[in-house]
């Protein structure tokens, strides 16, 4: 009975989502062993039209301005310290950077987070610099080394993300998780009463699976009613709360002393992505039954934090395209390349002046 209530009960709270980008995007972290290190899976899922994003990357001495904010009193500016490149979607979210990765190994992921759009009312602006929800990954990995930086400059008030702007005219509920090469993460939820929530562990905890609502305690709560050491009698729909749990049983059966695959990047990118794509990926045409919307997987992006190959993956068309960290650090200005376009019809990067 105890497992039936707090199931209802998590499910009622899932059920207020309104839209299908509320319960889209999952990301993993695995510590794939000696060769690659930590390395990353995230998606771009969304319940409409294919999602269309650029790589675009800034370099070390860029002075840079947030987006207006309005709503409060000091927009952030700051030097870029750390060249990095961010993946930018274009088409659909206003511009809007979800993922980004530093040359020092350092990156950042922002997912839906519907549960917190509620508390956006209760935030009170002390003054801080406020950052645009648009601009809050690329401002962290352009300013910071590792996760340990990130998170004393947010406590010592050096920052704050803009929920009161929002994105696009509408106020939005997102959570950032904070990752680095060493494992150590930071995820940055919004709670009630207009308070910053950040959560701390590394990459043998279950902050090595980040999904969309509800908060990260009520994910807890959830999850525990599962042996996530397991992967029999995990729940089977793509809801937010069981792509969560299905993402923590396949990282925790996950072998990476598995000497089988050899140590080629490529090899390590295929295994950590059929990880990624058992618990997390959304497959077209199917419904999440706490909101009945549907929202597809339509770009993947896997990278190693340690060696620094990428690879983006465009989903919708089964094209893809990669790049390195290496080639990052030797630029000098921004550069932008157009990876969906790119990916259908070269596979193969190319860099240029940006344009949007």
């Amino acid at each position: 009975m105890k497992k039936s209530i707090i199931a209802l009960t998590m499910i009622a709270s899932i059920a207020s989502v309104a839209s299908g980008t509320a319960s889209a995007c999952s990301r993993i972290i695995q510590d794939t062993g000696d060769a690659h290190g930590i390395s990353i899976a995230r998606s771009y899922d969304w319940g409409g039209t294919e999602l269309k994003s650029i790589a675009r990357v800034q370099v070390n001495g860029t002075e840079r301005t947030s987006k207006p904010v309005p709503e409060y009193q000091h927009a952030a500016s700051w030097q870029v310290k750390y060249n990095t490149v961010s993946f930018e979607e274009v088409e659909t979210f206003h511009n809007t950077t979800g993922e980004a990765i530093n040359t020092e190994g350092l990156s950042a992921s922002m997912l839906y987070m519907d549960d917190s759009k509620y508390f956006i009312k209760d935030i009170k602006d002390d003054g801080k610099p406020a950052v645009h929800l648009s601009d809050i990954v690329p401002f962290i990995v352009e300013s910071y080394a590792n996760v340990e930086e990130a998170v004393q400059a947010f406590e010592d008030g050096q920052w704050q993300i803009a929920f009161k702007t929002g994105i696009g005219g509408h106020q939005h509920g997102f959570h950032v998780s904070v990752q680095d090469k060493s494992g150590d993460i930071a995820l940055f939820q919004l709670n009630a009463g207009g308070k910053m929530v950040v959560h701390r562990g590394d990459v043998s905890t279950d902050l090595r699976v980040m999904a969309n609502s509800p908060l990260q305690q009520d994910h807890r709560a959830y999850a525990a009613q599962f042996d996530t050491t397991q992967t029999v009698g995990l729940p089977s729909s793509i809801s937010s709360a069981d792509r969560n749990v299905r993402g923590l049983a396949a990282t925790h059966a996950a072998n990476w002393n598995d000497d089988s695959i050899g140590t080629e990047w490529m090899n390590i990118r295929g295994k950590i992505k059929s990880i990624f794509d058992y618990g997390n990926k959304v497959p077209a045409d199917m419904i999440d039954p706490t909101n009945d919307v549907g929202y597809r997987t339509w770009e993947t992006f896997v990278y190693s934090l340690e060696t620094g190959g990428i690879t983006y993956y465009n989903e919708g068309n089964a094209s893809q395209l990669s790049l390195h960290i290496n080639d990052i650090k030797t630029m000098q200005t921004e550069m932008c390349a157009d990876i969906f376009n790119q990916a259908h019809q070269t596979g193969k990067i190319s860099w240029g002046a940006c344009t949007k």
